[in-house]
């Protein structure tokens, strides 16, 4: 594999003189019994739940609050769980202070007034485990707090859940039945800091006082994901949309289960709709909107907008609408025509939150157009990689294309209609600009009878089969056999085919296919940014030790960030060097070099290339980024410099491991 190599500049300022037993057991479907409610005051007042604005998290807050009742037996082992985040406006102050870790701790009761912290294993975790003794009732409060790294690293932020109070009963009770439900019945496919990617599953157990245990599953992982303990749900953030099902399964003590599920949708924030012609259709913004005006920290001056188009989905001109209504959260369209037949909608949503502005762009949702009378046409438009498939292809979305694939299309078309023909048809493909065509059939004869031409407007080459004719129930099948080529950088393409011609009234009529989407790439690695570190300014007379880098270099951020692509991805080592000293505009020599520290192993980096990272095979190597005092540190001796800015380069290399 060929060496990538990348050099950046490091800045440094100096300015001087700066300062039970199994047996026996009897299995019950009975009722929570009443009881005297007893007082019980919390460890501390709860600090409620996390407000949104779509995925803004406006305050602190809880996403997951433990469950409020549990029950189960003496000498069971039952779980509660709790998680909390912290508003967008608090997250950045909190980063812009340095980075921090999220804590567990739980504390109990068992009186409701004296509490103390939890010791158990799992005491320090979000999901904590509990197996009571005796019979009696314990109360639970999670304190969900940040601290910054070290021992002794200050803590910010302290949240409490709501009580929990754990029932431990002496006989077991069965669930007959159990209802599911969800905080959100709709998620997004992409990731983005104003758009909601996670929600929590519940379920609620007949009778509520059941002693078994409970478990999460979810019919596609590829579009969502399950913690099968907690129900937390994360959508998929690689645009793929479709419907899953969560399900709850209630193991019963006596060994039988009972279960129930909740489908909820991943999508893009829009939904395709289809019309008779003559009616209007209606584009929601989905997803649990919430209110801007709920945040605890909000500068004055918050405010959201949202702007919808239309586009015409073979030349692509985008018109906006709505333009007196920049908050509609929906448009509803005039009554449609056939010639609305395929158009696109899509909305851009700004948010202005506490001085930043955020964004984020719908999918495109399609309207579909049915005729009253006369041809009624349909496509059913796939397309596959036969070179390539990792799994995340689905029949219009491919990704992870390079060239020399080869791209196959199976297009079928049908006049579904007892009224009325469609003649002389031309279907169009259109294809990215330098792909090779290697074959085309129609209804499985292969043919030279099409054409391939330039299109100006959509900046595609579209190909071309005339002279297609639908009787009544008719049907034709076309299959086009492509392989790419030209492709020099990550890119995507979408493109859909369309069918056009005359009815039997010689009135011009066309339909639209599904949007086909090719993601491309090169099968390579590099290197796509390696940022410049600074580590300030400095006294001119230091003690011999560590400096650390600017906050803003310190992980979630990323020092260098890497791109991986390859399909076969053998070990690769990632290396950095210093090359040379560093040295001010007189050619004064630093004091002090670069060394790269892991754990409490250090390496020197001047003049000496050092691996910071090595993949094991099938690994994708990521972007690197680290905690304060970890990375790439400046270490100083203990002499005089003068005053400058001083400099030096790295050189970052990625190589194949020996």
């Amino acid at each position: 594999m060929r060496k990538l190599k990348k050099r950046w500049l490091l800045v440094l300022i100096f300015i001087s003189i700066l300062s039970a037993s199994s047996f026996n057991r009897h299995y019950k479907n009975v009722n929570a019994q009443e009881e005297e409610p007893t007082e019980v005051s919390p460890y501390k007042k709860p600090s409620g739940n996390s407000t949104k604005f779509l995925g803004i998290r406006l305050t602190n807050g809880y996403s997951l609050q433990p469950a409020k009742e549990t029950y189960l037996e003496v000498g069971q082992t039952k779980t509660i769980s709790g998680n909390a985040s912290r508003s967008l406006g608090t997250l950045t102050l909190t980063l812009a202070l340095g980075y921090t870790n999220k804590k567990y701790q739980w504390y109990k009761s068992t009186d409701g007034k004296n509490w103390s912290k939890d010791t158990s294993s799992s005491a320090n975790k979000k999901t904590l485990s509990i197996t009571p003794d005796k019979v009696g009732k314990t109360y639970y409060q999670l304190e969900v707090y940040w601290q910054a790294p070290g021992i002794l690293g200050r803590t910010t932020t302290h949240l409490y859940s709501d009580l929990a109070t754990v029932n431990a009963v002496p006989e077991p009770v069965d669930a007959t039945s159990v209802e599911v439900t969800t905080d959100d019945d709709y998620l997004y496919n992409s990731s983005n800091d104003i758009v909601n990617t996670d929600t929590i599953a519940h379920a609620h157990p007949d009778p509520v006082n059941f002693t078994g245990t409970v478990s999460w599953s979810i019919d596609n992982d590829k579009l969502a994901t399950i913690d099968s303990e907690t129900g937390e749900i994360d959508a998929n953030t690689s645009r793929l949309s479709g419907v899953v099902r969560v399900t709850a399964t209630l193991h019963n003590p006596n060994g039988s289960t009972v279960s129930n599920y909740k489908d909820i949708t991943i999508g893009g924030g829009l939904e395709d709709q289809t019309v008779k012609a003559g009616q209007t259709a209606t584009f929601d913004l989905r997803g649990n909107i919430g209110d801007l005006d709920e945040g605890d920290d909000m500068e004055a001056g918050s405010d959201y907008t949202v702007k919808w188009y239309k586009e015409d989905p073979i030349t692509h001109t985008r018109e906006q609408i709505l333009k007196d209504d920049p908050k509609a959260l929906s448009y509803t369209t005039p009554k449609a025509t056939l010639k609305d037949d395929g158009t696109l909608f899509l909305a851009i949503i700004q948010v202005k939150y506490n001085g930043k502005t955020y964004s984020y762009t719908t999918n495109d949702a399609f309207l579909y157009v049915k005729p009253e009378g006369g041809p009624n046409l349909s496509i059913t438009n796939t397309m596959e990689n036969s070179t390539f498939n990792d799994g995340t292809n689905t029949e219009n979305m491919l990704f992870g294309v390079n060239n020399g694939d080869q791209i196959i299309y199976h297009d079928t078309l049908k006049n579904n209609t007892s009224g009325g023909r469609l003649n002389d048809a031309t279907y169009t493909l259109p294809l990215r600009n330098g792909t090779t065509v290697k074959s085309v059939k129609v209804d499985g004869t292969e043919t030279d009878e099409y054409k391939l031409s330039k299109n100006s407007t959509t900046n595609a080459t579209d190909l071309t089969v005339s002279s297609l004719n639908f009787d009544i129930n008719e049907s034709h099948t076309i299959d086009i056999e492509t392989e790419v080529a030209a492709i020099e950088k990550k890119d995507s393409f979408s493109s859909i085919p369309y069918v056009s011609g005359k009815d039997d009234d010689g009135v011009s009529y066309q339909k639209i296919g599904n949007q086909n989407v090719i993601n491309y790439t090169l099968d390579a690695v590099a290197i796509k940014n390696a940022n410049d570190i600074d580590y300030g300014t400095l006294n001119s007379v230091m003690s011999e030790g560590t400096l650390n880098r600017q906050d803003e270099l310190n992980l979630p951020n990323n020092v260098v960030d890497i791109e991986d692509t390859r399909r076969n991805k053998k070990p690769v080592t990632l290396s950095v060097e210093q090359v040379g000293e560093f040295t001010n505009e007189n050619s004064d020599v630093l004091s002090g070099h670069l060394r790269f520290y892991n754990g409490k192993n250090s390496y020197d980096l001047l003049d000496n290339p050092t691996s910071i990272y090595q993949t094991e095979n099938d690994e994708v190597l990521n972007s690197q980024g680290w905690s304060r005092d970890e990375g790439i540190l400046l270490y100083m001796n203990s002499e005089i410099n003068r005053a400058g800015t001083y400099r030096t380069t790295l050189s970052w290399e990625i190589s194949d491991s020996v």
